[in-house]
């Protein structure tokens, strides 16, 4: 009897081990198919700011890059109505922007405004899905996923204010949101070297990577660096992805 009773809290426990790392698996995909959206809409808003004379061609491959690797995730989810639709959605308003003429293109912000609705329509139903596993996985998984989803939204706000027309979708505008993401990041990092501390080296590289660009976040209004910002910023939240990958995998 007691040997049947152990082997049936073995299988619940196993149940419940197995449980946890779908849940964190999930969290993960969710997580990183949102993150693909902000490198998406980045790109798109730098290939089509008025501070850039020259069009790189870089841009236009690393959104469309974010775009397919937001369709494969959206495939290996099943197609969840309520992701695809939006998604779906936001594919077509940026293709239709690729089809106008380079002066229409460069200056219609009529039809940029409306990809960053559409986009903030699909990071809020990620989102929905995402907060519904939160009491599910570990601190360190969240933490890691907030920070690099923080350092998306600063960088997206930056790339944002480049536009005097377009407004802000994907949060709820406040006043001093710079700064109050800025705090919120620097906080949050010295949360995560307790929470990790055998990470504690690569969180410093990603501390000074962030502390070089900080000065422009927070001076936003002066000296863009559209380019730049992406490059450190992005960096870091590619980082911080492949952290929570390997802690969702521990799970």
């Amino acid at each position: 009897m007691k040997t049947y009773f152990k082997y049936v809290v073995l299988l619940m426990f196993l149940g419940l081990a197995a449980q946890a790392q779908a849940n964190a698996q999930l969290a993960q995909s969710l997580h990183e198919l949102r993150s693909e959206g902000y490198r998406a809409a980045t790109y798109l808003l730098i290939d089509n700011n008025l501070y850039e004379r020259i069009r790189e061609p870089g841009n236009r491959e690393a959104y469309n890059d974010a775009l397919g690797n937001m369709e494969r995730s959206l495939r290996q989810l099943d197609n969840p109505s309520d992701l695809r639709s939006p998604y779906g959605q936001f594919v077509r308003l940026i293709r239709e922007l690729e089809t106008q003429t380079e002066d229409e293109a460069h200056y219609h912000l009529a039809t940029v405004n409306q990809i960053m609705m559409a986009h903030a329509e699909f990071d809020k139903a990620v989102a929905a899905r995402y907060d519904s596993l939160t009491d599910e996985i570990d601190q360190a998984l969240l933490t890691l996923h907030q920070q690099s989803l923080e350092t998306n939204q600063i960088l997206l706000l930056y790339q944002n204010n480049m536009f005097s027309s377009i407004g802000v979708y994907f949060l709820e505008p406040t006043e001093g949101m710079f700064r109050n993401l800025d705090t919120s990041i620097v906080s949050r990092a010295n949360t995560l070297k307790t929470l990790l501390p055998e990470l504690s080296a690569a969180l410093q590289n990603l501390d000074k990577q962030y502390g070089f660009i900080q000065p422009r976040l927070l001076d936003h209004h002066t000296d863009w660096v559209p380019t730049i910002a992406a490059f450190y910023l992005l960096r870091n939240t590619a980082t911080l992805n492949q952290m929570a990958r390997d802690q969702a995998q521990r799970s």
